[in-house]
């Protein structure tokens, strides 16, 4: 089948770390959760809703509980994470919390939602008390329409991030080759339109060395095939189920590392953040740059979907706070992310192996 491998040499070592705080995971009726906490972090909404790029960490206060981390509400009904992601200027932005049918696009740009699949999703509690999304693992999806602001060559370099909350670390519906499921991406029929995904792998994969349940962002040619991608190998038994994490995608034909071999040809570079923890391109090879795989991505016309890709995997968990820039985030607007909604500093670091 297409999709591609990553080519990367990263292998598993112990778990190391600790988890990070899941917050209450209590499921309910899909859109009826309460958006407007008691607790702020940030002090008033107003100075929560500004631009995280001020630094990590401003606007987070006391760091408090995470239960309680930016759950004020705007006058619109935002909570006081909405009102930073926007302040940061994502082209588009879905709090995966609306109605049964619909997602509205935040932004106020029109990039609207529509949930897929027998049934609509349940509904899944943040760290911060906001609602997500939880999805089936077998059908359900959310799909909005193409538009040039999701494609790379638009303005060279294009950002994804997401919270999301695996309920199994054994994915019954996986691509059926190395063991994976696309939860994020832009590639819903493969060739010719494919573009780039977000994507989690089971502990057991079908792939020699195993790397278990490793985080990757992926950009493909129009025809996928083999992809280029960075890759966030956790230690082995880190990443556990029924536990949130935030994941940050980041593609550019900018500029590349300096060891990125054929850059002339195929420009450009891939990086990933979970937790507002980088990966580590040096340990990884040609991992991370386009040039892997001679990647020289297009602008076309496939929908963006979330919690599948190509309708052949299907992500089994909860999905929350989509959002796309046109731009890059840097380190402190992530970790002001990450701050936001659990109330704690990132920790950790990441070479072959990442942990917390």
């Amino acid at each position: 089948m297409n999709g591609g491998a990553d080519g990367s040499s990263s292998g598993s070592s112990s778990s190391g770390g600790s988890q990070p705080s899941t917050g209450s995971s209590g499921d309910g009726n899909f859109g009826s959760g309460n958006r407007s906490g008691a607790g702020s972090v940030g002090g008033s909404t107003a100075e929560a809703g500004r631009s995280s790029g001020e630094g990590a960490g401003n606007g987070n206060g006391d760091s408090g509980d995470a239960g309680d981390a930016g759950s004020a509400s705007g006058g619109d009904g935002a909570s006081s994470y909405d009102l930073a992601i926007l302040a940061d200027r994502p082209v588009a932005y879905w709090a995966m919390n609306g109605t049964p049918t619909n997602e509205p696009d935040l932004t106020g740009n029109g990039h609207d939602g529509r949930y897929r699949g027998q049934g609509a999703p349940q509904s899944a509690e943040l760290p911060n008390g906001d609602r997500g999304a939880s999805f089936d693992g077998a059908e359900q999806y959310l799909s909005v329409p193409s538009s040039p602001v999701f494609s790379i060559p638009t303005t060279g370099t294009l950002t994804w991030e997401g919270w999301m909350r695996p309920e199994v670390l054994q994915f019954p519906n996986d691509d059926g080759s190395s063991g994976y499921v696309d939860w994020l991406g832009k590639c819903e029929n493969y060739g010719p339109t494919c573009e780039w995904e977000a994507r989690m792998y089971s502990t057991n994969t079908k792939e020699t060395p195993n790397r278990p349940n490793r985080l990757s962002a992926y950009v493909f040619n129009p025809s996928a095939g083999l992809g280029s991608a960075a890759d966030w190998q956790p230690s082995a038994g880190l990443i556990m189920a029924g536990t949130w994490y935030h994941v940050v995608g980041l593609y550019t034909t900018l500029s590349q590392p300096a060891d990125c071999q054929n850059s002339a040809t195929a420009p450009g570079s891939i990086d990933i953040w979970v937790n507002a923890v980088k990966w580590h391109h040096g340990s990884h090879g040609q991992t991370g740059c386009m040039s892997q795989y001679n990647v020289v991505p297009k602008a076309n016309g496939s929908a963006v979907t979330i919690a599948t890709m190509a309708k052949e995997s299907f992500f089994k968990g909860a999905i929350a706070k989509v959002a796309i820039y046109d731009h890059a985030l840097n380190q402190a607007q992530i970790t002001n992310h990450y701050a936001l909604m659990t109330g704690k500093q990132p920790t950790g670091s990441c070479s072959a192996t990442c942990s917390f």
